[in-house]
């Protein structure tokens, strides 16, 4: 089972006094493939200083044999106890640790890490040329109180005081009783404190407790920040040019393909506008004189002449006879127009015309000139219309333009006066039910229309609501040609914009659902919802401050080193604006990854230490985008103000409490204010009376 290391580098400060042991104290727990301690277990342990870097010369090696794990796989070892460290072995300034173990099948590298400060305390020991004293460092903060030492042993006790004279005994009197036992007496002065004993010698330190039982894994940490790329790498020498390959002979022709099928006839195209009248031929050469023709048949008759002047009033003649009552008759209601029904005149029709106002099937309404009203019969079929107009022509009558005089038409509405609320012609619907609206424009057959005030299937409500791909009854192309356009909007200063309280604009198609030609610019975030066949996963795009495009994958390296090209895609998109920044990741054991050199084609990767290992890595390239010089954002863009105009500008005339805001480009920039009124011909209003 291959054995693992865990490590744990203990560099023991203390090197760093001339008078501690020359020896780097290192510890570690070994563990096996699986992550579990290798307990009582016996290993080697070699250590290899490098000089310069991870690859450098070896300057100090040193192998122990024989080293004990506990009971937790802890091993403790002293750098330097086999093998002394030879004089300014860190003095060069970066020395580089390899740790090499044998579980028993052989040393296997445990890695390369770079010295820190504490080892090199060794080199200031042994330092032949010390620099000049420094100044003094401030005042550190004061240690803890040390731990209080043994009581130590009593003084002698002091000399006794000279036993005072005795007096002159008296007579002995009678033996007496007992008497009670008197109150202890005041304790005497003590003595005075012999002098302070020497203190007694520290105890030896007691020995290391044994290592606590290892916690429990703590929980994986986020993921840190990718380092930065490492420095460039010289660039190899350039080799020589090889000669140029000669030309190969030219190939035979290839054998012509067989002539393909006819394309099926395209539709008939409209009729073309008719050619002006080309100038007249150059005449002929005069001709013999033919033969006497036949007598003309008679001519027409001559203009009459001009009427002579008007002969005198003749006198007033005698009155004639009352003549014979005439053929209309009185009507039976104010306004009736008379109509001839073939034989007679009809006073009693359903045309009223009351001097001012005319009303068909109604009578006439003060606010319509012309008030039409009918109540349309099912049984009379589909195609009814309360007033119906058609045009036809003699012969191919042309419009000139979208004027009110330009163009011709089977119905034309005019307002002249173009007040709030007015309109050329209006349509208005309840909407009761669905697949209706307020105005109707299609074609006769119904193929691609659009409508105004639209009711859909759905019951739906639309202001503008256009269709022109299939409708029943219409039929498809052949070939499955497609030629409808739902909607178009061209303008000068913006082709259109959309605005919904909840949701903005939504697309669909088979080719694609948008397409834009030009920058796009949003105020949001991006991102594509991905059906991962149980459920949709937002996936967000990856932004930055330039124009930048990204390209990963995987490689090998064979026999330490490989060169990656870039797919010729990725080189287009990137070609002309210098290297990219390429981060790889080895995926495997090995000395160590770096870049050797990098152009707009793709990267070579070597092995550090001149390795000569096999192993897989990842990398990503990040490049700045080939029209990157065309990035530049307009500067309204960025102004924050922009959005909440282009709101206010986007209102909604349905809410007739307030108004939209205007706006124009004046040739330079965008303004907020009403727009100068382009130069519009003499308006002249019709005179009809």
């Amino acid at each position: 089972m291959k054995k693992l290391l865990s490590l744990v580098l203990l560099l023991v400060a203390g090197v760093a006094f001339a008078q501690a042991p020359q020896m780097v104290k290192y510890q570690g727990v070994a563990r096996d493939a699986a992550g579990a301690v290798i307990a009582n277990g016996t290993i080697t342990v070699q250590f290899d200083v490098h000089t310069g870097s991870a690859a450098g010369p070896i300057a100090y090696t040193e192998t122990h044999v024989g080293v004990t794990t506990n009971q937790f796989g802890l091993f403790s070892i002293s750098m330097g106890s086999v093998s002394p460290f030879p004089a300014n072995l860190f003095g060069a300034g970066s020395e580089f640790l390899e740790v090499s173990v044998d579980f028993g099948t052989g040393l296997t590298s445990m890695g390369t890490s770079q010295f820190l400060s504490v080892p090199y305390a060794l080199f200031a020991d042994s330092s032949a040329n010390p620099g000049p004293q420094g100044p003094a460092g401030p005042q550190g903060p004061s240690g803890d109180p040390g731990v209080a030492g043994p009581q130590g042993p009593s003084g002698d006790p002091g000399v006794a005081g000279p036993q005072g004279p005795s007096g002159d005994p008296g007579v002995a009197g009678p033996q007496g009783p007992a008497g009670v036992t008197g109150p202890q007496g005041p304790s005497g002065d003590p003595g005075v404190a012999g002098p302070q004993g020497p203190a007694g010698v520290t105890g030896p330190q007691g020995p290391s407790g044994d290592p606590g039982v290892a916690g429990p894994t703590g929980a994986v940490g986020p993921q840190g920040p990718t380092g930065a790329v490492g420095p460039q790498g010289p660039a190899g020498v350039t080799g020589a040019q090889g000669p140029a390959g000669a030309v190969g002979p030219q190939g035979p022709a290839g054998v012509t393909g067989a002539q393909g099928p006819a394309g099926a006839v395209g539709p008939q195209g409209p009729a073309g506008v008719t050619g002006a009248q080309g100038p007249a031929g150059v005449a002929g050469p005069q001709g013999p004189i033919g033969p006497a023709g036949a007598v003309g048949a008679q001519g027409p008759q001559g203009v009459a002449g001009p009427v002579g002047p008007a002969g005198a009033v003749g006198p007033q003649g005698a009155a004639g006879p009352t003549g014979a009552t005439g053929l209309l008759t009185n009507g039976t209601g104010a306004g009736q127009t008379a109509y001839w029904d073939g034989t007679n005149w009809v006073i009693n029709g359903n045309i009223y015309n009351n001097g001012a106002n005319v009303g068909i099937n109604t009578v006439p309404s003060v606010s319509r000139k012309l008030d039409v009203y009918w109540v349309q019969q099912t049984a009379t079929g589909d195609g009814q219309a309360t007033i119906y107009g058609y045009r036809t022509r003699d012969n191919q009558n042309d419009g000139i333009s979208y004027a009110i005089n330009g163009g011709q038409s089977a119905m034309q509405g005019y307002n002249f006066w173009g007040d709030v609320y007015t309109w050329g012609v209006a349509g208005h619907n309840y909407n009761d039910y669905n697949r209706t609206g307020g105005v109707l424009g299609a074609d006769v057959n119904g193929t691609y229309w659009g409508s105004l005030g639209y009711r859909s299937s759905a019951l739906m409500n639309y202001g503008v609501y256009g269709s022109a791909a299939y409708a029943s009854g219409a039929g498809r192309m052949s070939n499955g040609i497609r030629t409808g356009i739902g909607g178009g909007f061209y303008g000068d200063l913006m082709g259109g914009w959309v605005r919904g309280d909840i949701m903005g604009l939504t697309t669909m198609g088979s080719m694609y659902a948008a397409f834009n030609i030009g920058n796009t610019f949003n105020t949001g975030f991006h991102a594509d919802l991905v059906n991962t066949g149980g459920r949709v996963v937002p996936a967000y795009a990856v932004t930055s401050t330039k124009v930048k495009c990204y390209d990963d994958g995987s490689a090998q390296l064979n026999n330490g080193t490989v060169r990656v090209n870039f797919t010729p895609e990725y080189a287009a998109l990137i070609k002309g604006n210098g290297k990219p920044t390429v981060t790889v990741s080895a995926m495997g054991m090995c000395n160590g990854l770096y870049i050797v050199s990098i152009d707009e084609a793709g990267f070579t990767v070597a092995e550090l230490g001149n390795g000569t290992s096999n192993v897989e890595f990842s990398y990503i390239v990040v490049g700045t985008r080939v029209d990157a010089v065309n990035s530049t954002v307009p500067s309204e863009l960025t102004n924050p103000e922009f959005s909440v105009k282009m709101k206010a500008v986007m209102g909604n005339d349905g809410n007739t409490e307030q108004s939209a805001a205007p706006m124009f480009w004046n040739g330079t920039t965008l303004e907020y204010n009403a727009a100068p009124e382009a130069p519009k011909p003499a308006k002249v209003e019709m005179n009809r009376n």
